[in-house]
């Protein structure tokens, strides 16, 4: 097997067609690669990940959002469709947003009615059409466990998003599913919850689920929008772990795999930086990524950097995978060549 080293080499294309993840405000360096390699052959290059101080402004972004469509909801849901479209333009800000909802009430149950998709207007996030059910959930507990593991466990979520689900509720939760399996269908998704809450049991319930809880009580549709961008914008604060991965992008063609070589304040364990990080300073992690020669084709695919499992930058690598050796291994090819038949040459 030919391996190669090569540190902060960087191979500028003259062209190059850029996933939707290329523009982001955290970044990798080197921003391009390309390099072509023989079968089995592998080649091992230093990448820099650039954290910045700022919250990522063009990393894919899922949010769904869940009501409580009880008799007791109606002004919030109606206040929340009001509201829609400049939430969804705020949290476009944050990344490349794909938005949907779903319901819960009592005693009947629906889940996700629109999926994400990257329409984000209150008509194609399924806002605009969430019902309002009067007379409905009057013995306190609702379905709100199924509501939020069925989004958990349902939505489309796009791979390395940074996954969020807003529920809006004035009430306990009921099972089932029990606390435990909730949590475990959010953990599952890697996706953060946030409650917009407008009674104290639905916001003990969203902590004890591990999600965060702001009041929704007195706020006027501008308060509202402002509750939900900042809610989403401090998950973005802090972060324990830092890696690189293309997520299985360049398979079949080309393996990946990546060691942690240095981790700014924290430490390097395998290919994770680890450590109690904030984005009060800007921080860099290094990483040595190895590509390694599986099929003849030529292969591009992301690397993307991920924060506490969630993508906030990327970059392009294309690798040229060959069954005919590198010039330069021709060269040492021919050199062997020679070298033999001087050998021979002096034997006879």
């Amino acid at each position: 097997m030919n391996i190669k080293l090569i540190k902060g080499a960087t191979f500028a294309l003259a062209a190059i067609i850029m996933t939707p993840f290329s523009a982001i405000a955290d970044s990798i360096d080197p921003a391009v690669y390309a390099t072509t390699l023989g079968l089995g052959d592998s080649v091992t290059i230093r990448k820099t990940v650039t954290i910045t101080k700022e919250s990522p402004t063009t990393a894919p972004l899922d949010v769904m959002f869940i009501f409580d469509t009880t008799g007791s909801m109606g002004t919030e849901i109606n206040q929340a469709k009001a509201a829609a479209n400049s939430i969804l333009t705020g949290l476009a800000g944050f990344g490349l947003l794909q938005s949907g909802s779903g319901w819960y009430n009592d005693p009947t149950f629906d889940g996700v009615r629109v999926d994400l998709n990257s329409g984000n207007t209150d008509v194609t996030s399924g806002i605009s059409t969430v019902p309002f059910i009067s007379g409905s959930g009057g013995d306190t507990p609702e379905m709100g466990y199924a509501g939020i593991s069925d989004a958990a466990d349902t939505a489309s979520w796009r791979p390395g998003s940074n996954r969020f689900i807003i529920a809006f509720g004035d009430a306990n939760f009921k099972t089932p599913p029990t606390e435990a399996a909730t949590i475990a269908s959010l953990t599952a998704a890697n996706a953060n919850l946030i409650g917009i809450s407008y009674d104290g049991a639905f916001s003990a319930d969203i902590a004890d689920l591990g999600g965060t809880a702001y009041s929704g009580v007195g706020l006027d549709t501008a308060g509202l929008v402002t509750t939900i961008l900042n809610s989403v914008g401090t998950t973005f604060d802090t972060y324990s772990a830092v890696t690189v991965d293309d997520l299985g992008g360049g398979m079949p063609g080309v393996g990946f795999s990546a060691t942690c070589v240095s981790a700014d304040s924290g430490a390097c364990v395998g290919g994770d930086a680890t450590g109690s990080f904030d984005r009060s300073v800007e921080r860099t992690f290094e990483y040595d990524v190895t590509f390694t020669g599986m099929a003849e084709g030529v292969h591009g695919f992301d690397t993307l950097a991920l924060v506490d499992g969630s993508t906030t930058a990327a970059e392009r690598d294309t690798i040229t995978v060959s069954s005919v050796p590198e010039p330069g291994m021709l060269a040492l090819l021919g050199l062997g060549l020679i070298g033999m038949g001087a050998t021979r040459k002096r034997r006879s």
